[in-house]
C-alpha cells in the first residue's frame, strides 16, 4: 500500500513538473500574446482553440482513457499479451472513427467557417491539429497505463514548447492568428514524431491476439457522453458570451480570465492523472477498499494546495490582471475572483472522477457531466444578456459545484468515504487570504509593488498557520518529501 501511494507521489511529480512547464508556456503564450495582438484578436484565438478541441473530443471516443483503464490493469493481472491487445484494439478503431471524421469535417469546411465565423484556412488548420492530436492522446494513454510518467510529460512539453512559443514568433513577425495556428499545428506535428518513437519496443502487436471490443466500448462510452459534456463545460459559455454579445473583445478578455485559471488546478490534476492509472492497478491486484484507501489523503493534500491559492488570487484579482496582462484587462476582475473559487470544486471533482473511472463506475460521471452543464446552459442564457463575462463566469462556477457534488455523494455512497480534518483546511485558507484582502483594499500604489507585497504576505502567512495549525500527519509529510526534489528538501523542513 505505501509502495503505491509512493508510486503515485512520485508519478505526480512527474505530471506535475509536466504541467508546471505546459502552464508556463502557455502563461508566457497568453501574457506576450495579449500585448502583440488586440483583445479582438485574442477572442478569434479562443474560437480558434475550440475547434480544434471539439475535433478531438468528438472524434477520439474517450479511447485513450479505455487504453489507460485495461493496459494498467491487466498488468496488475500479470497478463501483457492482454494490455497489448487492449491497446492495438483501441488504436484500430480509433483510427477509422478520427480519419473518417476528418474526410467529411473537410468536405464540410464551408460550412464549419460560416458557423464559427473564422476564416477556412484557420479551421482547416484546427482540424489538422485536432487529428494529429488524437494520436498522441492515444500513445498517451498506452505511456499513462504502463506508469512511463516521463515520456508523458515529455510529450506534452514539446506540444507545448514547441507550439506556444513558435506561434509567439510568428504573431510576432506579422503572421497574427495565423501564425497562432500554424505554430500550434507544429507543436502537434512533433509531440507526435517523438510519441512514435518513443512507443518503439512498446506493447508489440501479437498476431491472432484480440481484445473485446465491446469490453472497450461498454468502457469508454459513458466517457466519451462525459468528455463531450466536459467540451461544453469548457466551452459553452465562451461560444454563448459571442453568441449573445457578438463582443469579440469581451471574449478575448473572458478567455485570458478563464485560461488564466488552469494554473490553479496545476498539482489535482497532475494528481489526478497518476491516480488513475494506479488505482486500476491496484484494483485489479487487492480490490476495491484499497481504492479508498489510497484517496483520503491525496484528498486532503490537493485541498490544502487548492483552497488557500484559490481564495487568494480571488480576493486580489484586479491587482493580477492589471500585473500580468495589463490594465485594459483588469474589467475582467469579478469575473477572476468567482472562477477563482470554483477552482476548488473543479479540482476536487478531477480526484473524485479518477477514482470513479479507475473502478469502473463511468455512468455516474455522465450523469454528473448532464446535469452540471444544463445548469450551465441555464444560467448562461439568464445571466450573460445582462452581466457578460461575469454571468459566464458565475455559470461555469455553478456547473463546477454541481458536478462535483455528484461525483462526491457517489463516492462516498459506493465507498463509505468520510475524510476527516477538510474543515480545518479551509479555515487555513480563509485566514492565509485576509493579509492579502487587507492590502489589495487599503493600498494605492503601483499594482507591480502592490502586487508583490500581497505574494509576501500570502506566503507567510501560509507558512506560519501551516506550522501553527499542524494540518499535516506523517503519512501526508512522507508522500510530499518523496515527491520533492532533494535540492529543496531544506525549504520543506523549514515550512514544516
Amino acid at each position: 500500500m505505501v509502495d503505491l501511494i509512493k508510486s503515485v507521489t512520485l508519478g505526480t511529480s512527474y505530471i506535475t513538473l509536466m504541467n508546471a512547464a505546459n502552464l508556463g508556456a502557455s502563461f508566457a503564450f497568453y501574457v506576450l500574446i495579449a500585448r502583440i495582438l488586440t483583445t479582438n484578436e485574442v477572442g478569434a484565438i479562443s474560437l480558434l482553440f475550440m475547434v480544434m478541441t471539439g475535433f478531438n473530443t468528438l472524434t477520439l471516443l474517450a479511447l485513450n482513457a479505455a487504453i489507460i483503464k485495461f493496459v494498467s490493469e491487466s498488468l496488475g493481472m500479470n497478463d501483457a499479451g492482454k494490455a497489448s491487445a487492449a491497446f492495438w484494439r483501441s488504436f484500430k478503431a480509433a483510427s477509422i472513427v478520427a480519419i473518417a471524421s476528418f474526410m467529411l469535417a473537410i468536405f464540410t469546411l464551408p460550412y464549419i467557417s460560416l458557423i464559427v465565423k473564422l476564416d477556412a484556412f484557420l479551421i482547416f488548420i484546427a482540424l489538422a491539429t485536432g487529428l494529429i492530436l488524437n494520436y498522441t492522446s492515444l500513445f498517451g494513454g498506452a505511456f499513462y497505463g504502463l506508469w512511463l510518467y516521463g515520456l508523458v510529460a515529455l510529450q506534452n512539453i514539446i506540444y507545448f514548447g514547441v507550439g506556444r512559443f513558435l506561434a509567439i514568433a510568428l504573431a510576432k513577425f506579422g503572421l497574427g492568428i495565423q501564425g497562432v495556428a500554424l505554430g500550434v499545428l507544429t507543436g502537434a506535428l512533433a509531440c507526435l514524431i517523438y510519441s512514435i518513437i518513443a512507443f518503439k519496443g512498446k506493447l508489440k502487436h501479437i498476431k491472432n491476439d484480440s481484445f473485446p471490443i465491446k469490453l472497450l466500448f461498454n468502457y469508454s462510452l459513458p466517457l466519451y457522453a462525459m468528455n463531450i459534456i466536459s467540451y461544453a463545460q469548457g466551452w459553452l459559455d465562451i461560444a454563448l458570451l459571442y453568441k449573445l454579445t457578438n463582443d469579440l473583445s469581451a471574449l478575448g478578455v473572458y478567455y485570458l480570465v478563464v485560461s488564466s485559471i488552469s494554473v490553479l488546478t496545476l498539482i489535482p490534476n497532475s494528481l489526478a492523472s497518476v491516480l488513475f492509472p494506479t488505482m486500476s492497478y491496484r484494483l485489479g491486484e487487492s480490490g476495491v477498499e484499497s481504492v479508498k484507501d489510497m484517496l483520503e489523503p491525496l484528498i486532503r493534500l490537493s485541498l490544502l494546495f487548492i483552497a488557500p491559492v484559490s481564495l487568494a488570487l480571488a480576493v486580489v484579482s484586479p491587482t493580477a490582471l492589471t500585473v500580468v496582462y495589463g490594465a485594459r484587462y483588469a474589467v475582467g476582475a469579478i469575473a477572476l475572483t468567482i472562477t477563482s473559487l470554483a477552482a476548488i470544486p473543479t479540482s476536487l471533482y478531477a480526484l473524485f472522477t479518477s477514482s470513479l473511472q479507475a473502478l469502473g463506475y463511468t455512468k455516474p460521471i455522465a450523469l454528473a457531466g448532464l446535469i452540471s452543464i444544463s445548469a450551465d446552459a441555464a444560467t448562461l442564457w439568464l445571466t450573460v444578456p445582462m452581466l457578460s463575462g461575469v454571468g459566464a463566469a458565475l455559470a461555469r462556477a455553478l456547473m463546477a459545484t454541481t458536478a462535483f457534488t455528484v461525483v462526491y455523494l457517489t463516492v462516498k455512497l459506493r465507498l463509505n468515504f468520510n475524510p476527516k480534518g477538510l474543515k480545518r483546511i479551509i479555515l487555513y485558507a480563509i485566514l492565509t487570504a485576509l493579509f492579502p484582502l487587507i492590502l489589495e483594499r487599503t493600498l494605492e500604489i503601483n499594482a507591480l509593488v502592490k502586487g508583490f507585497l500581497e505574494l509576501i504576505s500570502f506566503l507567510i502567512a501560509a507558512i506560519t498557520l501551516l506550522k501553527g495549525l499542524k494540518l499535516l500527519n506523517s503519512l501526508e509529510k512522507s508522500l510530499i518529501e518523496k515527491a520533492v526534489p532533494n535540492a529543496l528538501k531544506p525549504l520543506l523542513h523549514l515550512i514544516f
